[in-house]
């Protein structure tokens, strides 16, 4: 008989019979208690005295108020059924009479309560079975009575419900009293409904336990509001639990109401403590005073944010704690509390102080450093400057700040830094800048290269401008120098070969585009080298100094007079309309060249070789027209220097064929096609083999054994040379040693050194390493250089000649009076012996019988050897010995020998004088 929560419904009425020895007043009684109608003493009191005027048959009109769930007043009359019966019966519930409810119906009055409640309400025998149920059981289940009644809950529930259900229902049969229990059953749509089970024990008249009656009250709407608040707070434990600041909960005053933390330790006092005392109890008043403020913000604006606190925490250390507050809401503003969200801001504080402290630092470090700096505000205003930009400008910082350009410079100087100040915001990054300053004291003039660069703010738009300023007066300078050094001879300042290159790859563009012919140049100085060694090298740049102004005089402006190195000089001839333009220029050159070269105060007459290459006729590439330009150039040499040569398509195979011829060389030691052939050196007195020169021979796999006249150049001018002297040098020591094995009289392996091999400052000790290395005792070996050798003392050649003899080494000078001779050298430098050209003997001419007597007359002077080359005859042979020659070598005694050969050789020739 309870109301099914619903606020104005009219009430319910129903009629529940009760005689003094039926059941029904013990049902009414667990109805009652089972849809919560009321405490269960007022119940049980109530129908026991109905029970006891039941039987003593006096008349029963009783009307009482119950309390029903949820704390509504419930009203219930009872009355006697009819006068003289012994029964009575409940007319009225909520003041609606049960005549207003139509008793004429009929029906059994408590199937017509249980059918009045929207409660699920069943009643069971002691068996289990179903006796009866109400409308809204069988709604709920979605079967009727009929097949309900006379059925369990095995016939109608799942097996587990069913064997929880039977369980419950022994249980209270056992126990007795109200059962109540919670469960989730499925309703006749199939949902799953949350219930509470309310279940009770009726007796029979014997008070026997008869059966059961239950009611199910739906909670599935409290379960879920439950569940929904559960999850609500789990998930604010769960935030409070997982955030490390820690949270307050203060009313106006301060007072502490609550306090959740994670980091308990973080306190100013245990949590204990706290609650109950107000702020000003706990922290500093300074501090305490910082907090009340924000409350006080809080509680006008609603909340309060970034207030910062010091705290001591009761281990004694000192930590930041940042204070947000905010206002909860509530309808009374005296009862108003406030949340502070307290975070540990320490290591921030620290940062920031270390920030401040690397501030300062960096200021005084500003004010030292040579560089000009400023800071100006997005609006042009200064902010700070430097003692630098004090220096330059005469402006302290005390002068600028709040200034602007405007204000310091004058109009034209102000504008351009202000444009330039816009130009760095609009771009966001760093602008460079070159301009002239003009320093305050001095009014020297002053490059000055100036960055600038936007500070950005958190939002990241520009709140002021970093300038800073170097002087690079001296930099462009040495800038100025470096392109000069980079791209000049520093000897004659025409440009080097890189400026060339560029400037050529330049002249084919515009040539390209504009369909224009052009010419490149390459000229070498005629006899350069011997000026150079006989006269010094002071002279020989001044030479190269002095054709370098005689090319440019020869040229157009619009011409490029470059030095490529040594005493080779390249031209850029742009716009050559036709080929006899530049045969003028070509000869006019060649006519400057043959004018006197005033050098040293000494007349010197040379010429110059001249080759020349067209642009687009021989080719369009760069290197193409270079390599055409020198190939030509040598062909003037090889035609008898002084002339100018074009370049022909027939250059190009010459060339191709030396460039082949030098790429074989270079992998000619690798492959073992080098050996050595060995001449042997006779005394002509007596025909003794007493040594032998070792001659450098190529045995090619394809174009057979070829000369040294063909490569030994290539080698020297590629720098190969120096390597291939290293093998002869190794190998004829290994032949020297072996020769002189057997303890036989001596013999001497003589080695010929190129001049390049000279220059290398570590010649001697290569040799001393060679000898060890070999085994090879020094007086084994002769050293054989010309005479041009002799002629540059500042190469170091006097030494390294000297430390040579001084390690037991004989020197020979080959080829004696072919070369620019100067007898004075002769008796300065350790010679041992001199070797008289085989031009000389194998001459008919008086002239040069009469300089060979005056080689072996001078050898004789000095006490030198002397060897004569190339003796061919008979009659050679006996010249040399009656004017006094001691040795010779030549093919009347045999030709140049490979070392299996040389090692068989008797060491005396025979009677004519040829052996092999």
């Amino acid at each position: 008989m309870r109301r099914n929560g619903e606020e104005g419904r009219s009430g319910v009425s129903a009629c529940a019979e009760a005689s003094p020895g039926s059941e029904y007043v013990a049902i009414a009684q667990d109805v009652a208690l089972l849809l919560g109608l009321g405490d269960r003493d007022d119940v049980v009191a109530l129908l026991a005295g109905l029970r006891r005027s039941l039987r003593e048959g006096g008349d029963v009109s009783v009307t009482v108020s119950l309390a029903a769930d949820g704390g509504k007043e419930i009203a219930l009359e009872f009355k006697r059924s009819a006068p003289g019966e012994a029964g009575a019966s409940l007319l009225a519930r909520n003041g609606v009479t049960h005549d207003q409810a139509g008793r004429s119906q009929g029906g059994d009055p408590f199937e017509s309560l249980l059918e009045a409640l929207p409660v699920p309400v069943f009643y069971k025998n002691r068996q289990g079975r179903y006796m009866g149920c109400n409308q809204a059981f069988e709604n709920f289940l979605g079967g009727t009575r009929d097949q309900i009644i006379g059925k369990s809950v095995f016939d109608i529930s799942p097996q587990d419900l069913a064997e929880t259900y039977s369980a419950q229902d022994a249980a209270l049969f056992r126990e007795g009293g109200i059962q109540q229990y919670e469960s989730t059953v499925s309703t006749a749509g199939g949902d799953q409904r949350d219930v509470v089970f309310n279940k009770a024990v009726f007796t029979n008249e014997q008070g026997e336990p008869a059966g059961l009656i239950g009611a199910m009250l739906d909670i599935t709407e409290r379960k879920q509001t439950e569940q929904k608040l559960k999850q609500a707070l789990e998930f604010a434990e769960g935030v409070v639990a997982a955030i490390p600041d820690i949270l307050f909960e203060v009313d106006l005053e301060g007072r502490y109401l609550q306090v959740w933390t994670k980091n308990p330790e973080h306190l100013a006092q245990q949590r204990e403590t706290l609650l109950g005392r107000t702020i000003g109890d706990v922290l500093p008043p300074d501090q305490a005073a910082i907090a009340m403020e924000a409350i006080r913000e809080a509680d006008e604006g609603g909340a309060s944010y970034g207030s910062c606190l010091r705290i001591m925490l009761p281990s004694g250390e000192t930590r930041w704690f940042e204070h947000s507050v905010a206002k909860r809401p509530t309808t009374d503003p005296s009862a108003s509390t406030f949340l502070v969200l307290s975070r540990d801001v320490t290591e921030r504080k620290r940062a920031e102080e270390a920030v401040n402290e690397v501030r300062t630092q960096l200021l005084g470090v500003l004010q030292t450093i040579p560089d000009i700096v400023w800071l100006k505000s997005i609006e042009g205003a200064y902010l700070l400057c430097n003692h630098a930009f004090e220096r330059l400008f005469g402006y302290a910082e005390a002068d600028i700040v709040g200034k602007t350009d405007y204000d310091l410079f004058d109009a034209e100087r102000a504008q351009f830094f202000r444009e330039t100040d816009r130009a760095t915001v609009d771009a966001g990054r760093i602008i460079v800048e070159e301009e002239w300053a003009t320093h305050r004291d001095t009014g020297e003039r002053i490059r000055l290269e100036t960055r600038k660069v936007p500070v950005l703010g958190p939002d990241g738009q520009a709140t002021a401008i970093l300038g800073v300023a170097r002087d690079i007066t001296e930099l462009n300078a040495s800038r100025q120098k470096i392109h000069q050094m980079a791209f000049y001879d520093p000897l004659t300042a025409l440009p080097n070969r890189a400026l060339f290159n560029d400037r050529l790859r330049q002249m084919i563009a515009d040539a390209s585009s504009n369909d224009r012919r052009s010419g490149v140049m390459l000229i070498d100085i005629d006899h350069f080298k011997a000026v150079n060694d006989t006269m010094g090298h002071p002279v020989g740049d001044e030479l190269l100094c002095q054709a370098a102004e005689r090319l440019k005089a020869s040229v157009r402006d619009r011409d490029t007079v470059a030095r490529l190195g040594g005493d080779e000089f390249a031209i850029l001839l742009p716009e050559i309309r036709q080929e006899e333009d530049i045969s003028r220029i070509a000869g006019r050159m060649l006519e400057k060249f043959n004018e006197r070269f005033l050098l040293d105060g000494k007349e010197v007459f040379v010429s110059c070789s001249i080759g020349i290459a067209f642009y687009p006729d021989d080719s369009t590439d760069a290197d193409d027209l270079v390599k055409y330009a020198d190939s030509a150039m040598y062909l003037a040499k090889r035609s008898g220097r002084n002339d100018f040569r074009f370049y022909s398509k027939d250059l190009t195979a010459s060339a191709e064929e030396r460039l082949t011829l030098e790429s074989e060389l270079r992998r000619a030691i690798e492959r073992g096609e080098l050996e050595l052939h060995y001449q042997p050196k006779v005394h002509l007195q007596n025909g003794t083999i007493f040594g032998s020169e070792a001659l450098l021979r190529w045995r090619h796999p394809k174009r057979g054994m070829i000369p040294p006249d063909q490569f030994i150049r290539i080698a020297e001018e590629t720098g190969l040379i120096t390597e291939l002297g290293h093998w002869v040098l190794r190998e004829a020591c290994e032949t020297a040693t072996e020769l002189n094995a057997d303890g036989l009289p001596l013999h001497k392996v003589a080695i010929n050194l190129s001049a390049r091999e000279f220059q290398c400052q570590d010649l001697s000790k290569t040799v001393a390493d060679c000898l060890e290395m070999t085994g090879c005792r020094a007086e084994w070996i002769e050293i054989e250089i010309t005479e041009s050798l002799l002629l540059n003392e500042k190469d170091g050649t006097l030494e390294t000649l000297s430390r040579l003899r001084s390690m037991g080494i004989s020197i020979a000078i080959d080829d004696f009076g072919t070369g620019y001779s100067a007898l004075n050298y002769l008796s300065r430098y350790p010679i041992d012996t001199l070797k008289i050209d085989r031009s000389f003997i194998n001459s008919t001419n008086k002239s040069s019988a009469e300089l060979v007597k005056a080689i072996l007359s001078i050898a004789r002077c000095l006490g030198q050897n002397v060897v004569a080359e190339g003796v061919e005859t008979v009659g050679q042979a006996a010249f040399l010995a009656a004017n006094g020659c001691e040795a010779a070598q030549g093919f009347l005694y045999s030709r140049p020998l490979p070392k299996s050969e040389i090692m068989r050789l008797p060491r005396r020739v025979g009677d004519t004088g040829l052996t092999v």
